[in-house]
């Protein structure tokens, strides 16, 4: 048995076999009958404990691809194994995932793992409040603010009364991108007053936000949160995002206190400064707190000498911002206010007078631009205002007393999802912006709700509210140089220990794909991040080249018949991977890893039946699986091109794990109980009888060790007439110079500098030295059919890549089309 020291893992702690009875058996899940261990061959290599790990190393390339570097997919089972692989990494064993992607067109599922789970959404909470404002409202609605005073202005312009705003939720009251005058957005108003003729007010300028029946924070937001940027105070009348920007400059020299001052007036914020100047290229590290309830602002930190920092602070009671604001705006313009600034903010309506007489109203932006505004830079506030102004219009006199905003938004959304037959059970909302911890959703439900969204009346200006990677919103720097870039629209989300992303693809066969992909509870290995994981997954369906129903047969179907089968003969499930393996600290389960027993026949259409036909049995390295290997290395379009009269075997190994073990191969007669069950399977694809031909044992990388231990079993190795191992040399060169020297087969080893396999070959070549025995050496890429043809022991140095020796130079094809002619 050809195993790492010490044997097979033990089972990790609390886990039992690793493998579940099952009553119908799958490729994926692991199920073995009642029967004594067979007796395993051993194998040795030279060298020691020491170096079977470094060549074990090597022989995985690198530690883990990087996903974005894996091989194109053209089949959708390559694709489904892409994603597995990148979800089920040993990085995210304590992760949790939650991912579905469906064809947009077809509705058809193309992946999904645990899309039934719930996750925190975070942001991606927004794309329900997106879809739900356009849906309720629709993308023309517009928010009316109106304006009125208590008494009608007198000939001589004056009002012997009140001001009133009375604001709906309009999240519009910023400043555009550039703009700097902060008086410039008092404009309307004042436009409104003056209009009017109005010269003089002698009560008060109010605002009143008690429309809008909801607290200042949103429901189940944590204490932290109502003292940063992301949870500035939720109101009926707003201003700049409920936000204010601290300037803090350096003091004139090291060790004096920076300079502190707030770039908007009436915030009614207190500054106490805790900020101490350092030198030049010292570091500049501010923050500022305030206890909720409180108007002081205690500032800590450093500033360099050298800098300038600028940080976002919420601001208290808005609706008393603004009307303080609002007043002296007024003033500005030459409107004489005798009265205060009054802010009154709901459940608070004392004082606000029932009188009113309408100056008119200041309409918002349509519904469709506040959605694109909050959805493409994830802006918490206008969520929770556009979310609870929907469903504050749903109040009723019947609604119960205390009922807020913000919980009749959430009855229209379940209704909504209801309504359009999703699973309503998958939503856990308590607020719109994500911000709630105890917000859950699945990816099941998302998905259908942007499935629901693509044929919506409103489909165009929900798909236009989508951060497009690489260009704009939280999406501007992300996925840039990839075919995601310019091409990913998708909703953001991000807690301390959430990622998601979900949105709308086009893969690389121009096919329109709608994903939904969340990662919780994710402590991300140092050089990575959640968003990198969920970049990857998104880059490896822009990269899709096939279609979603493009299976691996109607993929090879030009070139032959393609059936994968589960065999009992396959390597695995096998006992000594029940309970998975562990590999360098990660821990590799029996499930998926170990428990795939599919086995993959191609038969060509060229085959001839009268003649006698090769069976080629492949096998492949590290990290893989058969849809990756069959399209990788081109090996059905190899096999095809050569014209050899030889059927293709491929057999599932470890499957995405960093393992060279045969499984079942390794044990005695394991190998040929394998070819009897590809020659039922080929009896029953019409080719029939017993292989009359060479049986051809091809490995690339760690598919060395199945071919080792298949040589070294007497019974087997007679059976086999060649052997050819690209860049796979790690060890076993007793087993394939053993075999060369007692069957006289043809023996090819293709090896690179930095594969791992150069130390390993030039071994070997000293043994057949020793031994006398004619070598042909030379390099790969002058590599042709009359060095093929004459020679049995065949040593190429390669200078392509270790994932290129067998598609490279179509060197398979070369080899099949030499096959059985060396003499």
């Amino acid at each position: 048995m050809l195993r790492p020291p010490g044997g097979p893992p033990r089972n990790p702690a609390g886990s039992a076999s690793g493998c579940r009875v099952l009553r119908r058996r799958s490729p994926l899940q692991c199920a073995l009958p009642r029967t004594r261990l067979p007796r395993m061959n051993r194998v040795f290599f030279a060298g020691g404990r020491s170096r079977w790990f470094l060549m074990l190393a090597m022989a995985a390339g690198l530690a883990q691809a990087d996903p974005a570097q894996l091989p194109t997919a053209r089949s959708v089972e390559e694709l489904r194994d892409q994603l597995q692989q990148q979800v089920t990494a040993p990085r995210f064993a304590g992760a949790l995932w939650g991912v579905k992607v469906v064809a947009a067109e077809s509705g058809a599922v193309v992946f999904e793992h645990h899309a039934e789970r719930l996750m925190s959404p975070a942001s991606n909470s927004k794309l329900f409040v997106g879809a739900l404002a356009l849906d309720a409202a629709g993308g023309d609605y517009r928010m009316a603010t109106p304006v009125s005073v208590t008494t009608a202005p007198d000939r001589s312009g004056r009002v012997r009364g009140d001001l009133v705003v009375s604001g709906r939720g309009d999240p519009g009251w910023k400043l555009a991108a550039g703009e700097t005058n902060f008086w410039r957005l008092f404009d309307p108003f004042v436009a409104l007053v003056t209009n009017a003729g109005i010269q003089r007010i002698t009560g008060h300028v109010i605002a009143d936000g008690t429309w809008l029946q909801t607290p200042p924070h949103g429901a189940s937001w944590t204490v932290d949160d109502l003292e940063n940027a992301e949870g500035a105070e939720v109101a009926g009348i707003t201003l700049l995002q409920n936000l204010a920007q601290l300037e803090v400059a350096p003091g004139p020299q090291p060790g004096a206190p920076a300079r502190l001052a707030l770039r908007q007036p009436h915030t009614g914020l207190a500054l106490d400064n805790r900020v101490t100047t350092v030198t030049n290229g010292g570091p500049t590290r501010v923050a500022a707190r305030r206890v909720f309830g409180e108007a002081t602002l205690r500032v800590f930190g450093t500033v360099a000498l050298d800098t300038n920092d600028v940080v976002a602070v919420p601001v208290p009671h808005p609706a008393q911002w603004f009307a303080s604001a609002l007043r002296e705006a007024l003033l500005r313009a030459g409107v004489r206010v005798d009265g205060v600034a009054l802010g009154v903010r709901w459940p608070d309506r004392a004082g606000l007078p029932s009188e009113r007489v309408a100056l008119g109203e200041i309409l918002s932006a349509p519904m469709r631009d506040l959605v694109r505004d909050f959805m493409k830079p994830s802006q918490n506030l206008e969520t929770d205002l556009v979310f609870a102004h929907i469903g504050e219009r749903r109040r009723t006199p019947e609604t119960p007393p205390g009922r807020t905003a913000e919980q009749l938004a959430v009855a229209a959304l379940e209704e909504f999802l209801e309504t359009n037959g999703l699973p309503v059970g998958d939503l856990r909302f308590d607020e719109g912006a994500g911000l709630s911890r105890n917000n859950l959703t699945t990816a099941r439900l998302t998905l259908g709700l942007l499935e629901v969204m693509s044929r919506h009346r409103a489909a165009e200006d929900f798909l236009a509210s989508l951060p497009v990677a690489g260009v704009d919103g939280t999406l501007r720097r992300r996925m840039k140089g990839t075919p995601a870039e310019e091409n990913v629209r998708a909703k953001t989300g991000t807690l301390r220990w959430v990622n998601a992303l979900s949105g709308h693809v086009t893969s690389a066969a121009g096919e329109p794909l709608l994903f939904s992909f969340y990662l919780n509870r994710y402590a991300a290995p140092p050089g990575r991040s959640g968003r990198d994981e969920l970049d990857a997954l998104a880059v490896t369906l822009a990269r899709f080249a096939g279609r979603s129903d493009t299976t691996l047969e109607k993929l090879f179907a030009p070139h032959g018949r393609l059936v994968l089968r589960s065999l009992p003969g396959a390597p695995f499930p096998h006992p000594a991977r029940l309970g998975g393996h562990t590999y360098r600290g990660e821990f590799f389960p029996g499930t998926p890893h170990y428990c795939d027993s599919t086995v993959a026949v191609f038969v060509p259409h060229t085959l001839r039946a009268d003649q006698a036909a090769d069976l080629v049995v492949y096998f492949h390295g590290w990290r893989n699986a058969v849809p990756g290997v069959l399209g990788q290395f081109q090996l059905i379009e190899q096999l095809a091109a050569s014209g050899r009269n030889a059927v293709l075997v491929v057999p599932q190994g470890p499957r995405f794990a960093p393992d060279s073990f045969g499984g079942k191969l390794e044990d005695a007669g394991g190998f040929k109980r394998f070819l009897a069950d590809v020659q039922v399977v080929l009896r029953n694809l019409g080719v029939g009888g017993e292989a009359a031909g060479r049986i051809i044992l091809a490995g690339h990388s760690g598919g060395y060790r199945p071919m080792a231990a298949i040589l070294e079993q007497l019974d087997a190795s007679a059976l086999v007439r060649e052997v050819w191992v690209f860049d796979g040399w790690y060890g076993g060169t007793e087993q394939f110079l053993g075999w060369q020297q007692a069957q006289g087969g043809r023996l090819v080893n293709i090896y690179t500098e930095d594969g791992g396999t150069k130390a390993e070959t030039a071994r070997a070549l000293e043994r057949l030295r020793q031994r006398q025995v004619p070598v042909f050496t030379g390099e790969h890429a002058d590599l042709n059919g009359d060095a093929l043809r004459t020679n049995r022991v065949i040593f190429l140095r390669s200078d392509l890549p270790h994932h290129d020796v067998v598609a490279g130079r179509e060197t398979f094809r070369l080899l099949l089309e030499t096959a059985g002619d060396s003499r």
